[in-house]
């Protein structure tokens, strides 16, 4: 004890002096001195050993002053400590970078128990250890660990986060541009303690397990310019343990206007003009995740002036616009998309926003609200634009109401963005052109060069960097309208818009690779093999 004390005493007589400051920018690491520090100390204090010359240590310290940390890393270095200021964003960039995934580093350590030595936490009951949940939300390593698990995920862009349990190991999975990215694996004997954090962040249940359930955190990270996120949180039990999915809603994303999102000029043309029609059905279609959330609400705030009344009816409300009346879905209770859209038009609004219509009881509703003069937006799940009419049909709604009703349709996909520090150059062949333009005629210009994915530091090796989106934009006409009348099929539907001009979203994605926005690989990964349709095909 007494040398302790000593210890602490000289370590306070060297803060007297004013310590230095060093920059971690362009550091050579030293692979001696990582040695001495772990990856779970250096992530939880905010700590970087900088060089070890003779056994003395130089440490970079958001807090210098911090004679406690100082005396713990000397003990567990077992040598002198030389502090040096520097940010903590520095640090915590340096840390990544010399120790890899954060959240794995950090759990490779394992958590404290109730004594604050190191425990196993096994996938049994909280009470089997003495640790309560307040005891786990206290605990600085798996809370840390999962926090930073969440600062990975939206330091690099992903949409989700994945945490599945197999048998032995646990898998950490990012979805990062529409593509999963598998990330350094926790210990698996840590699953359940993860998984019981994430569900306290979220106000679930810890102690139900067999049900299905769903959660929502909100968080600031400072360490990203006090960016604000929300996260959806579902868990689902499978038979090695809970299955956690952290959908992140970046508050940032919902900045983008439609010129944004990547359409071109004629289509952003068309859709502004569908956009400002005083009433009708206005719809965007794809699978989950091609973001046609983010196009209706980039509609919204097109629109959405101080003479505008907008209300919406969502399931889940994803993100807040301000100056928009949202209300959100909740069968408990009995508010759903009919109900709810049923009850706002007493609202009196001008312009209503639908999350999806599923059933034909939504779809009558979002009918009826546009037949008495308003303009609605919502959702469907249809491979191109032309299916939304068939898809009504097939819910039951009367042909002439959807040839009454529905303005037009813009079908969309997320194609990942090539990189612009390090994409190739590349005159493609004849076959690729003929592919991708669909003519069977083409004459490529010896001048003809389109971009290919490489990977370089930047991009982290993908090649891509960033989504634009690929857009199919359907406009109902008096031809299109008459053959909704006659019960035509979807592709008599196809061939009528392509008459009238739509381009499919293979043809734009070729204009997006045209102007150097994204590659060939891309574009066949999200588009069909028969979207170009010609003239007498049947």
């Amino acid at each position: 004890m007494a040398n302790n004390s000593q210890n602490l005493y000289t370590q306070k007589k060297k803060m007297d002096l004013v310590p230095p400051s060093i920059s971690l920018e362009g550091l050579t690491f030293d692979s001696a001195a990582l040695e001495k520090i772990s990856a779970g100390l250096a992530y939880r204090n905010k700590v970087f050993p900088v060089r070890l010359e003779e056994n003395i240590l130089t440490v970079a310290m958001a807090d210098p002053h911090d004679v406690i940390l100082i005396d713990e890393i000397r003990l567990v270095s077992n040598c002198e400590i030389e502090p040096a200021f520097s940010d903590e964003d520095d640090i915590e960039s340096a840390i990544i970078e010399a120790y890899g995934k954060t959240a794995g580093a950090i759990l490779s350590e394992g958590i404290r128990g109730p004594a604050g030595t190191v425990s196993t936490i096994q996938r049994e009951t909280i009470g089997d250890f003495g640790i309560s949940e307040q005891d786990l939300l206290q605990d600085p390593t798996v809370v840390h660990a999962v926090d930073q698990m969440i600062i990975d995920a939206v330091r690099v862009g992903a949409s989700d986060i994945h945490i599945e349990p197999f048998p032995g190991k646990v898998k950490v999975r990012y979805r990062v541009d529409g593509v999963l990215e598998e990330q350094a694996p926790p210990p698996s004997q840590l699953q359940w303690a993860i998984t019981s954090v994430v569900k306290i962040m979220a106000d679930m249940n810890v102690a139900e397990r067999r049900r299905p359930q769903d959660g929502k955190i909100a968080k600031e990270i400072r360490s990203l310019g006090n960016r604000q996120i929300d996260l959806r949180v579902s868990t689902v039990p499978t038979i090695h343990g809970e299955s956690v999915v952290l959908r992140i809603l970046d508050k940032q994303s919902i900045s983008y206007g439609l010129k944004e999102l990547g359409m071109m000029d004629d289509n952003l043309d068309q859709f502004h003009e569908m956009i400002r029609k005083p009433h009708g059905i206005i719809l965007a279609t794809g699978p989950t995740g091609s973001g046609k959330t983010t196009t209706l609400y980039a509609c919204l705030k097109d629109i959405n002036t101080p003479e505008v009344k907008i209300i919406t009816v969502e399931d889940p409300v994803e993100y807040e616009l301000e100056g928009i009346n949202q209300m959100q879905v909740n069968p408990a209770i009995d508010v759903t998309f009919a109900s709810g859209l049923r009850h706002i038009l007493r609202q009196d609004p001008d312009k209503v926003l639908i999350g999806e219509i599923r059933d034909y009881e939504t779809a009558e509703m979002a009918i009826h609200a546009s037949l008495t003069g308003h303009l609605v937006f919502s959702s469907l799940h249809t491979n191109d634009a032309p299916s939304a009419v068939t898809r009504l049909i097939d819910m039951k709604v009367e042909p002439y109401l959807i040839a009454s009703t529905v303005e037009g349709v813009v079908a969309q996909r997320l194609a990942r963005r090539v990189c612009s520090y390090c994409n190739e150059m590349y005159h493609p062949s004849v076959e690729t052109v003929q592919e991708m333009a669909g003519d069977s005629n083409t004459d490529i210009s010896p001048d003809l060069v389109i971009p290919r994915a490489v990977g370089c530091k930047e991009c982290s090796g993908r090649g891509y960097k960033g989504r634009i989106g690929l857009f199919e934009v359907f406009m109902m006409n008096e031809e299109i309208r008459d053959l909704a009348l006659e019960h035509a099929s979807s592709s008599q539907l196809r061939r009528a818009a392509f008459r009238s001009g739509m381009r499919s979203l293979r043809e734009d994605g070729w204009q997006k690779i045209l102007s150097g926005y994204t590659t060939v690989e891309e574009v066949l990964r999200l588009t069909q093999d028969d979207e170009l349709i010609t003239e007498g095909t049947v």
